[in-house]
């Protein structure tokens, strides 16, 4: 039963990873070309990054909350994979 909980983590911490890579890259669309799903992406996206950006603020107009947010999600895949 534990072997399934991390497993069934571990798709989820993947499928998280993806979304936010995905994502990051969406934001790159210029908003006039950018489609209703698209906008939903993005917009998804921000509310799960907005706590990492309230504590670390764009540096030179460079948002790094996806790149700390796949970092800690990496992190605790790992801490789970090793119990």
């Amino acid at each position: 039963m534990v072997e399934l909980a991390k497993n069934l983590l571990h798709l989820i911490i993947e499928g998280l990873t993806w979304f936010i890579i995905v994502g990051a890259l969406l934001t790159f669309i210029p908003p006039h070309q950018r489609n209703g799903f698209v906008n939903s992406v993005i917009e998804l996206l921000d509310r799960l990054l907005s706590p990492i950006r309230k504590l670390i603020p764009p540096i030179g107009g460079i948002d790094l909350s996806p790149l700390i947010a796949i970092i800690l999600l990496q992190l605790v895949d790992s801490l789970l994979r090793g119990l």
